[in-house]
């Protein structure tokens, strides 16, 4: 006769904790779902309010028309990384 000696962690892990652990995941799923969401309006809005300025003033913060869609999108890139690395 054998005795069973190794239990996987799961079973021994309370239904709360893993109940908790689930949860959590899950929240944090949909806070990165929302604040995309949240990114992604605040770009398009960005966008718009670029384009509807006229040539002069582009060029006085040192863009031009070309540059909006690129420089957005560079920008965009640098928050992630930010936000990734802890940095608010």
């Amino acid at each position: 006769m054998t005795v069973l000696t190794t239990i996987p962690t799961s079973a021994t892990r309370p239904f709360a904790w893993r109940t908790a652990v689930w949860l959590a995941r899950v929240r944090r799923t949909i806070n990165r779902l929302i604040a995309a969401v949240i990114s992604r309006h605040e770009r398009h809005a960005a966008r718009e309010a670029l384009r509807k300025l006229d040539d002069r003033h582009l060029k006085d913060i040192g863009m031009y028309r070309t540059q909006i869609d690129s420089n957005l999108e560079e920008l965009a890139q640098t928050r992630a990384r930010m936000q990734q690395s802890g940095w608010h």
